[in-house]
């Protein structure tokens, strides 16, 4: 979905608000319950809750629990768009909710959030599931906005990205999303300019290699069978939307492969897998590996690793299972 083709969209309501990332993050934050979407080409997850403050790249990141956590790559975000739909009271969450200050549309609307970035693709949706909340959406853009003090807090706009050759762990993890994304899978795999198969030292990349591709599915399912918790990242071109504990089911439907982890539920398409590397950085626990899968674009589509201060049961525990994935 790009914002041309919802805008053109035969909704009850659209209406096209122009938000700074800060004021994104503090309006997001002040919803109660929501179903949060990330998705690109290849996969999605969904999560219901309420929203961690959002962090953006280069700056810290809060460990992903319960809270629906983004991490935003702010100068690649554009326009949102409010919408409301009419569908029967009562078969939705949230239904029956007032259409807001003016908003004029009938009863049983369902309001929604789409953000998009500056070339116009969708990048993150909300669809929220109270009346509050929905008056909450409507007064994006046109009621009082966060204080100064709130703004001065959040301070997205203002950070800049570590470059990945001498960042961390969570400096490779902003790296797989947006601008010069696929200039480092080219690096990393020995394809482009500045090639970089292994670099020693603390908080630079450790070591990268090719893994075999068709073993995704077998490790969540293998994740589940054995009770470890794992965090998954889905990026989309300009947010990364981050999901971590248990992994309670995996199921395929066809080429879909579904994953219910913590609070979220995670959609791949196996079938647009084309390639998987294994990277390993420096994290709060010594060189930690993230499993990094990529489509035929070489764009990153999900990755799996552990992040902040787990046990150390958990880290040896995923770093045996992917030190054992056989190679390309």
């Amino acid at each position: 979905m790009t914002l041309d083709r919802l805008l053109a969209s035969p909704h009850t309501m659209l209406r096209k608000v122009a938000l700074t990332p800060e004021v994104l993050a503090c309006g997001l934050v002040a919803l109660g319950t929501a179903t949060a979407t990330t998705r690109n080409e290849a996969c999605r997850v969904h999560q219901i809750g309420s929203y961690d403050l959002p962090s953006a790249c280069g700056g810290a990141l809060m460990q992903p629990s319960a809270w629906i956590t983004l991490r935003l790559r702010p100068s690649l975000l554009g326009a949102a768009v409010v919408a409301q739909d009419e569908v029967p009271t009562g078969s939705r969450p949230g239904a029956g909710v007032r259409s807001g200050a003016g908003a004029g549309a009938g009863a049983g609307a369902l309001p929604s959030l789409s953000v998009f970035s500056r070339d116009g693709d969708l990048v993150h949706r909300v669809i929220v599931h109270s009346e509050e909340d929905a008056e909450l959406l409507f007064g994006l853009g046109r009621s009082r906005g966060p204080s100064d003090v709130q703004l001065a807090n959040v301070r997205l706009s203002s950070l800049g990205a570590v470059g990945w050759r001498e960042g961390d762990q969570l400096a490779q993890l902003d790296a797989v999303f947006g601008e010069g994304a696929r200039d480092r899978h080219a690096a990393l795999t020995g394809r482009g300019a500045g090639a970089v198969r292994e670099v020693r030292g603390a908080g630079r990349v450790g070591s990268s290699r090719r893994v075999d591709a068709t073993l995704v599915a077998a490790v969540f399912e293998h994740l589940s069978s054995v009770g470890l918790p794992v965090c998954v990242g889905v990026p989309s071109s300009a947010v990364l939307q981050l999901s971590a504990g248990r992994v309670h089911l995996v199921e395929r439907v066809g080429t879909l492969l579904v994953v219910s982890l913590g609070h979220g539920v995670v959609e791949l398409d196996l079938a647009a897998v084309r390639s998987c590397l294994l990277v390993t950085s420096w994290g709060p626990h010594g060189p930690t590996s993230t499993l990094e899968v990529y489509d035929a674009r070489s764009e990153c589509v999900v990755v799996l690793t552990q992040l902040g201060i787990v046990g150390t049961g958990t880290h040896r525990a995923w770093e045996q299972i992917l030190e054992s994935l056989p190679a390309a």
